[in-house]
């Protein structure tokens, strides 16, 4: 239904998937505000008034907007987490954490970063940018609160409008000005657009929320199961495939030595901290499989080295086997 309800507003849905999966050569950014330092009381609008003139007209990218919020009991942690994450571009008085407005972007090159920041340096309540593309607690933080605000694709922003509202109108729900800044709004009905077209920011799984998987699996399996339980296998004639045909991505990660079982650890441990995406049942081969990314501590390299792993989903002998990574 998604699909087609895109289709009629002249949208396909297959090339928004950019923006709702994350891409291992991407990187995801938390642009961060005092609203202490905006007068109107609807700062997000204030915020958003410099933000999208900043936006190029051809990419794709989800937006997640949101206060940081208050966790009881966790203030230290609240603290330490932007304070290790946001790099400052003006001193803040760190009063409470609701005093700041976040605006989320994925799917974003280094110059587009760049446009950001500098764009925004002139702004009295920028108080700086934090690269989410990797883990980071300020990361899982910003997955707990903030909430899609919609796609830009292109020139076009996509939101969702209320259920009962006629499918032939689109509306600007949340009323910011993108139409001054040349880009058209259109709208589907919010129930599907939260579900089908909300990005999910990476983070480990949170206990009691395990479900999550099993239900995403069931988009694609008859026999959805917890994915703790699975055993990882490798072979060592595909292992030796990836170290030949995927050597730099092995090399910046420093697994060239690697052995099948440990890779196949590697890869179990990232399981539980991440999430699967691009599930599909692949007629050809009859086979279920999907993606997760691997994130891999920095040796070498200065930050750590995101690979994608691609597994075959095996519900009957309880195994997730390697198709490739990169």
């Amino acid at each position: 239904m998604a699909e087609s309800a895109l289709a009629e507003k002249g949208i396909s849905y297959d090339a928004l998937k950019s923006a709702l999966v994350p891409d291992r050569q991407r990187r995801e950014i938390a642009l961060v505000f005092d609203t202490t330092a905006i007068e109107s009381s609807w700062y997000g609008y204030d915020v958003f008034k410099r933000v999208i003139p900043l936006f190029e007209k051809k990419s794709n990218h989800s937006i997640l907007v949101g206060d940081y919020l208050d966790r009881p009991g966790q203030n230290e942690q609240i603290i330490a987490a932007f304070e290790e994450s946001v790099q400052l571009r003006r001193n803040v008085e760190f009063q409470h954490p609701t005093q700041f407005f976040i605006v989320y972007i994925n799917n974003l090159t280094d110059s587009m970063v760049l446009r950001f920041d500098k764009g925004l340096a002139d702004y009295d309540a920028y108080v700086g940018v934090a690269d989410m593309t990797y883990a980071s607690l300020f990361k899982f933080y910003l997955s707990t609160m903030l909430v899609n605000l919609g796609i830009k694709h292109g020139s076009i922003i996509i939101q969702g409008h209320e259920p009962d509202r006629s499918k032939d109108e689109d509306v600007n729900m949340c009323a910011y000005p993108f139409e001054e800044s040349g880009f058209k709004c259109r709208s589907i009905s919010s129930d599907l657009k939260d579900v089908l077209l909300a990005y999910k920011i990476e983070r480990p799984v949170i206990p009691g929320f395990e479900v999550d998987t099993e239900f995403a699996l069931n988009a694609v399996s008859a026999t959805p199961m917890p994915l703790d339980d699975f055993s990882i296998e490798v072979d060592d004639a595909k292992l030796a495939y990836v170290k030949s045909q995927k050597a730099g991505s092995v090399e910046r990660a420093g697994l060239e030595n690697i052995s099948s079982e440990k890779l196949a650890s590697l890869i179990k441990s990232k399981i539980s901290a991440s999430y699967i995406y691009n599930l599909a049942f692949d007629d050809e081969h009859k086979i279920t499989k999907f993606n997760i990314i691997v994130e891999v501590p920095p040796k070498r390299a200065a930050r750590p080295t995101r690979l994608l792993a691609a597994l075959e989903y095996q519900p009957d002998r309880k195994t997730l086997h390697l198709i490739t990574l990169y």
